[in-house]
């Protein structure tokens, strides 16, 4: 997918005096010479006009982290913040349209974030409309308040060129408001066709243009996320009130605080063996039986008990232990409990379970139940008092250590 005469990444292959890269001394957001565009532009073109990815495929081409290599547009966009030049990444989510443009300085003391959404006006042209959400400055990995861009400020995205490794795209403001211009920071007429700029882009692994995580501001962002968790699901009866919203909600707040997660390999940590009270769920039967009761018997508490033993046979050195899992519903009168094996993986969040056993007590009678049933939940964050899970129907469940 690389044009053969140029023999390597073509947003590199130009005369390394011309600095291509903004790492390098050249800045390109300030009177980029026609000596370093013009053979940047040239090859560009080359690619552009054996584009391999069709219209139809533009856009999930997008998908992942890329890395800016060369751009003429104004910072931060290029990896340019006036005087100061860092690393410049932009990563799109395509099943929520979204994308950031990150800019990192300072080996990530100073970071700044814009997001933004995007559509394709036209679905037979590859070309997106771009809306501008709001910019985070990150100090030290603790986040100021974030800027709200007005409305009506958008770009114009042109994919002209897409495969595997290389994007190259070619950007202008086509009407849209820019708050650069309305500063005076560019002139009125600069940036306004819709091929105004060049970005040049290579992919990147995710890892790399994630910002590293500073312990502090960490700390800080799972303190304040655990407690906008607990609002979010409170007044919901453990979930059975929760409407559509409500549960994508929970689960953006989930998934922002398993990007905190402290502990590592969660499934085979000692912190996993508790008494946890189910907080919220999404979990249907649980639901039913938490919310209506059972047979007329009002539910009292929900919970998990998690029990492990260290195995006889196991060495102190390489230790082996057996799980437990008991799941319980308490009812004024009453109860249901169902048994399992529990195996957890010894990396990652898995853990597996088969059901073992299963009694029902409604007042004075006690029957078994047969046990029906196997699968696996992945814990995705886990510390002192909070776990949070997804199983294997992709059902969520918030627990609190008791």
């Amino acid at each position: 997918n690389v044009d053969p005469a140029l023999n390597v990444d073509p947003a590199l292959n130009v005369d390394p005096a011309l600095n291509v890269d903004p790492a390098l001394s050249v800045d390109p957001a300030r009177n980029v010479p026609p000596e370093t565009f013009e053979p940047v532009d040239a090859i560009s073109c080359k690619l552009e006009s054996a584009n391999p990815t069709p219209t139809s495929q533009c856009v999930d081409a997008l998908e992942g982290a890329w890395r800016v290599r060369y751009s003429n547009a104004p910072p931060p966009s290029n990896g340019a913040l006036g005087p100061l030049r860092g690393l410049a990444y932009q990563i799109i989510d395509v099943d929520s349209s979204t994308y950031s443009n990150e800019l990192t300085l300072f080996d990530s003391l100073l970071q700044l974030k814009l997001k933004a959404t995007y559509i394709q006006p036209d679905m037979s042209a590859p070309a997106l409309r771009v809306s501008f959400r709001s910019i985070e400055i990150f100090i030290c990995g603790l986040a100021l308040p974030a800027i709200n861009f007005p409305d009506g400020t958008e770009r114009t995205w042109l994919l002209t060129y897409t495969d595997a490794d290389t994007r190259i795209v070619r950007a202008g403001v086509d009407g849209g408001r820019s708050t650069a211009r309305e500063l005076g920071l560019i002139k009125d007429s600069e940036g306004e066709a819709a091929d105004a700029y060049l970005f040049v882009l290579t992919r990147v692994p995710a890892a790399e243009a994630v910002r590293p995580v500073n312990p502090l501001a960490a700390a800080y962002d799972r303190r304040a996320l655990k407690a906008e968790l607990r609002q979010a699901v409170s007044a919901q009866r453990m979930g059975a009130d929760a409407k559509e919203e409500d549960v994508e909600r929970v689960n953006d707040l989930i998934d922002r605080l398993a990007a905190l997660n402290p502990t590592s390999n969660p499934a085979s940590s000692p912190l996993l063996c508790a008494v946890w009270d189910i907080l919220w769920t999404t979990e249907s039967e649980l639901l039913t039986l938490t919310a209506n009761g059972f047979l007329g018997l009002p539910c009292t508490a929900s919970y998990q008990r998690i029990e492990r033993s260290k195995d006889a046979a196991a060495s102190s050195q390489m230790p082996s232990y057996t799980y437990k899992l008991a799941n319980a519903i308490d009812f004024e009168g009453g109860f249901l409990r169902v048994g399992s094996t529990c195996m957890p993986e010894p990396s990652g969040g898995r853990v597996n379970f088969k059901f073992e056993s299963c009694r029902a007590k409604w007042k004075q009678v006690e029957v078994p139940l047969p046990p029906v049933g196997a699968g696996y939940f992945e814990v995705l964050y886990l510390d002192d008092d909070l776990r949070l899970c997804r199983d294997s129907r992709n059902d969520l469940q918030i627990c609190v250590r008791r």
